[in-house]
C-alpha cells in the first residue's frame, strides 16, 4: 500500500472516530485554523486532551498523558482543575462545560494548549470558571501533556539549601529562605513527612504564581494577592509562594496545611483542628500566635459569660474584618496544646483525622472525649481552664 493511500485510511479512521466520540467528549472544539490543517493532529489533541482530564481525578504519575519528569509541577495544576466543572449557585456537577480556546504550534512536535470551563446561566448569559495553558508534545501517535512552570522560568536563578530548590529572579533573600527551611523542617518532623526534594519558586505576588504554573485565570482567585500554590508528585514537592506582604515571602499558616495534606488524606481532616494547628503553629493572616492568643483572651476577659459550645458550633468571630481569628479555630488550638503535652503529636493526629465538619459537631466531639475526656456537657467549664491557664503574651 502505497503512502498516499496508507495516508488517506488513517484520516478515514480519524474521521469515523471522530464521529463516534464527539457525542462523548467531553471538549468542545470550535473552528480553530490552526485545526483544520491536520485532521490527524486534531485527532490526536482531541483525544489526548479528553483522556488527560478524564484522568485527572487519580495521581498524576498514573495518567497516561502527562508528560513525563514533570509530574510535580504538573501535579500541582491538575489539582487546580479538580472539581472545575461543579457549580454550588446552580446545584449542578457539570454545569461548567471545557473549551479548547488556543492551539499554537510552537518548535518541532511542541504546541502550546489552552481551554476554559464556561457555563450559560439561567438569562443566558456566559460565566466563565477558569482558563488553563498547558504545554503539549507528540510521540508515538497522542500528546503528552505538562505545566509551562519550567519553561516560564527558565532564566531563574536556583539555589539548593539541604533538600529545598529555591528559584528566584534576581537575588535569594537568605533570611527568608532560612526561614521557610526551618518552618517547613520543623512541621515534616512532627507530621512524619519523610526527607524529600521540594521545588520552591519566589513569585512576586498571586497572580504571577498561576500565570507560571499555567492558570491564567480562576474564579476562586479573583481579588487574591497573596496565597500559595502547591503540588506533590513522585515524592517532590513544588510550592510556588506569591507572598509578599507578610514578614516572610511565605505564610507558615497555609504551609502547614499543605504540609499536613501530605500525610493524611483531606476527606478525613477536621477543617476546626487543623485551623486550630495552624494558628497555634503559624499564626493567621500574618498575625503570629502570640498576637492571637493575647486577642482572644482580651476577647475573653470582655465576655465573662460567653458560651464556648454555642460560639464553637455557630463558628462565632471573635476579631472581625479582613484579617477575622474565630473562636473554634482558637480553642481547638488550646487544645491542640494540652493534648501533645500531655500524650504526644499521634494524640493530635487522631483528632486531626476525625473526619470532615458535620452539622453539630458530633464525630468531633467523639473524638475529643474519647482523646481527652472533654464531652459536650463539660465543655464550656474546661475550655474556661484552658484560657485561663494561658499565660499572656
Amino acid at each position: 500500500m502505497n503512502r498516499t493511500r496508507t495516508r488517506f485510511f488513517i484520516i478515514a479512521a480519524a474521521f469515523s472516530f471522530l464521529a463516534l466520540f464527539a457525542s462523548a467528549q467531553s471538549v468542545i472544539v470550535p473552528s480553530m485554523a490552526s485545526l483544520a490543517e491536520d485532521t490527524l493532529i486534531k485527532y490526536q489533541l482531541i483525544t489526548s486532551l479528553n483522556g488527560f482530564l478524564a484522568a485527572k481525578k487519580g495521581a498524576t504519575r498514573d495518567n497516561p498523558y502527562v508528560q513525563k519528569g514533570t509530574f510535580p509541577e504538573t501535579a500541582a495544576l491538575i489539582d487546580q482543575l479538580q472539581g472545575i466543572e461543579q457549580s454550588n449557585r446552580f446545584d449542578d456537577k457539570n454545569f461548567y462545560k471545557c473549551h479548547l480556546t488556543n492551539f499554537v504550534k510552537l518548535d518541532g512536535n511542541n504546541y502550546l494548549i489552552q481551554f476554559s470551563y464556561l457555563g450559560i446561566d439561567d438569562r443566558g448569559a456566559p460565566l466563565l470558571r477558569a482558563s488553563f495553558r498547558l504545554m503539549g508534545h507528540v510521540a508515538d501517535g497522542k500528546f503528552y501533556f505538562y505545566s509551562p512552570l519550567k519553561t516560564n522560568t527558565q532564566s531563574w536563578k536556583s539555589k539548593r539549601i539541604m533538600n529545598v530548590v529555591f528559584h528566584y529572579k534576581d537575588t535569594l533573600i537568605r533570611r527568608d529562605a532560612d526561614a521557610f527551611l526551618k518552618t517547613v523542617t520543623y512541621y515534616d518532623k512532627k507530621l512524619g513527612v519523610a526527607y524529600s526534594p521540594i521545588d520552591y519558586y519566589y513569585c512576586d505576588n498571586f497572580p504571577e504564581a498561576q500565570q507560571l504554573l499555567g492558570l491564567d485565570y480562576k474564579s476562586d482567585y479573583n481579588g487574591i494577592p497573596g496565597d500559595i500554590l502547591t503540588g506533590r508528585e513522585n515524592n517532590t514537592s513544588v510550592i510556588l509562594s506569591g507572598y509578599n506582604s507578610y514578614n516572610q515571602r511565605f505564610d507558615p499558616h497555609d504551609l502547614w496545611h499543605d504540609r499536613l495534606r501530605i500525610v493524611m488524606n483531606t476527606d478525613t481532616i477536621n477543617r476546626p483542628v487543623d485551623e486550630g494547628c495552624a494558628y497555634l503553629y503559624g499564626g493567621s493572616w500574618g498575625i503570629s500566635w502570640h498576637e492571637v492568643i493575647t486577642k482572644f483572651k482580651a476577647y475573653a476577659a470582655a465576655n465573662p459569660d460567653a458560651d464556648w459550645l454555642s460560639l464553637y458550633t455557630q463558628t462565632k468571630n471573635f476579631v472581625d474584618g479582613d484579617k477575622s481569628l474565630k473562636v473554634p479555630y482558637v480553642l481547638n488550638a488550646l487544645i491542640v496544646q494540652k493534648i501533645e503535652r500531655e500524650k504526644g503529636f499521634a494524640a493530635v493526629k487522631q483528632l486531626l483525622s476525625c473526619g470532615k465538619r458535620r452539622v453539630g459537631d458530633e464525630n468531633y466531639f467523639a473524638a475529643l472525649e474519647k482523646i481527652t475526656g472533654i464531652t459536650k456537657t463539660t465543655f464550656n467549664a474546661e475550655m474556661w481552664k484552658l484560657i485561663k491557664a494561658t499565660r499572656e503574651y
